[in-house]
């Protein structure tokens, strides 16, 4: 590049370029705007790539800001590797282990392409062939990772004054397309643990093949990590709050207090009470149940189903239970908000959007109650509209604690169970009932009223019902015909 203020004898062919400003130079073919800087006996030229003298003086302010950050030292000499390892160790105490391993790996498999390069020669060119001798061979998720990682060492090198620009900017993101998640069904989760629960007939195999079956349901029913499960401890359990403390180390979010449903929390009442030690120590003597997965699996022809598909298979049972996606998130220990939750099982949030929306009706007033008299609801009568609502204030009038409101399946339907006066709409408690007895409760059964109150107490863990029944007493409602006792 040739600067020259006035050169009439300038060479023909050869650029002539005019200052017009300290460090600022412009192009006399084109009217183009160029800076020639120096620093410590360096010299920097750039094409400004503007012909608008206004937005080249901005842009020269701009890049005088970024070679005074150069740091021209020998740390300026440092090859891509060197730099990377140093930027992974920065960041080592914000990451899991297992994250540290695949930054350490994708960093391997980086470091050849720019071998013997200082990180400040590196050119835009070097990354591109990057791009095309790994996008041949790699998954896209897996090149998008690789980017990412160099992005990042171009990033760290920028921050600290190593380079002047980085040369990953023109490599294109792909569009990673997600494979939608294999989750098992309700009937599926049901045959897999019975069928791990069995016997081969070998010596152990009885104790093995039940702590393989008790860890799949505790990641069924709580939704965490097989390293979270692992590092589950009894001290951990809060039965006086119905919640569990879920060690997770993926993200500061990861680490959490999640409220426990009725399935988990029977099931850990259960293990507790068989457990040999059931209050110190570890909630499970195993770390896996790959093994025992497998051979189910392969035994009932099933596709072949891992720790994680019982994390999705929790999230799907809320989804479908009706919970909201950033709750979801939350308890699955997300700091994303959502976004993540969103994008593996938005699909599944549709279908039962699409199926909600068929209850929708427009017949009757936005603001009605459905009330039915028991007797309606035993014949399976519809539930007739109610006009009523002294008769459900004065219904609610007789309780110390507003069950109906209650984000606990279990109060909600003892509560209404021994109630004369429907309080919540008819369709509301029957899915909740589904909830509370862990299986599809017909409106026929309610002809039978005290078995149904049996059949409850028989499947609610002791402690659980004792505090239900003493919040909602059941010689608080109106005595009816068919009524059970009060307990």
């Amino acid at each position: 590049m040739t600067m020259n203020a006035q050169n009439s004898s300038q060479p023909a062919g050869q650029p002539v370029f005019h200052k017009v400003a300290e460090n600022l130079y412009r192009l006399e073919s084109s009217g183009g705007y160029y800076a020639l800087i120096k620093k410590s006996g360096k010299q920097f030229r750039r094409s400004l790539k503007t012909k608008d003298r206004k937005l080249a003086d901005r842009r020269l302010k701009e890049l005088k800001g970024q070679i005074g950050c150069l740091t021209l030292t020998d740390d300026a000499k440092l090859g891509f590797e060197t730099v990377a390892n140093r930027w992974l160790e920065s960041i080592k105490h914000t990451l899991a282990t297992s994250t540290i391993v695949q930054r350490e790996i994708r960093i391997k498999n980086l470091a050849p392409f720019f071998k013997g390069t200082p990180l400040r020669n590196i050119t835009p060119i070097q990354c591109e062939r990057w791009a095309v001798k790994r996008g041949a061979k790699l998954a896209t998720q897996t090149f998008v990772h690789e980017l990412e990682t160099m992005r990042n060492v171009f990033g760290y090198a920028l921050k600290h004054g190593l380079i002047l620009t980085s040369p990953a900017t023109t490599i294109k993101r792909p569009k990673v397309f997600y494979s939608k998640v294999v989750i098992p069904t309700r009937e599926q989760f049901t045959k897999l643990v019975a069928q791990i629960r069995q016997s081969d007939g070998r010596a152990d195999s009885q104790r093995k093949s039940k702590a393989g079956a008790d860890l799949v349901e505790f990641l069924a029913f709580s939704g965490a990590r097989i390293g979270e499960a692992r590092a589950s401890a009894w001290e951990d359990v809060k039965f006086e709050n119905n919640a569990i403390w879920l060690h997770g180390t993926k993200s500061d979010d990861s680490d959490r207090l999640i409220p426990m449903s009725a399935a988990l929390c029977e099931f850990l009442l259960r293990i507790k009470k068989e457990s040999a030690e059931p209050s110190q120590g570890k909630i499970f003597k195993i770390d896996s149940a790959k093994k025992c997965l497998a051979t189910a699996c392969n035994k009932l022809a099933f596709p072949k189903f891992t720790h994680h598909d019982f994390r999705h298979f929790f999230a799907t049972t809320c989804i479908e239970s009706g919970v909201d996606i950033p709750t979801i998130s939350r308890w699955l220990g997300h700091g994303d908000g959502g976004a993540l939750a969103m994008r593996v099982y938005g699909h599944l949030q549709v279908e039962h959007s699409q199926a909600m929306i068929k209850r929708v009706s427009f017949d009757q007033a936005a603001n009605s109650v459905s009330q039915t008299k028991p007797a309606e609801l035993e014949a399976g009568k519809s539930p007739a509209p109610a006009t009523d609502r002294q008769v459900i204030a004065k219904a609610k009038a007789k309780y110390n604690y507003p069950w109906w409101v209650s984000e606990n399946p279990l109060e909600v339907f003892w509560g209404q169970l021994h109630e004369e006066v429907w309080i919540i709409p008819v369709e509301k408690f029957l899915e909740i009932a589904k909830q509370a007895m862990g299986r599809q409760v017909l409106k026929q059964e309610f002809a039978d009223r005290p078995a149904l109150a049996d059949e409850f107490s028989a499947r609610t863990p002791e402690a659980i019902f004792r505090e239900v029944t003493a919040k909602i007493p059941a010689q608080a409602a109106a005595k009816t015909p068919g009524q059970p006792a009060a307990n």
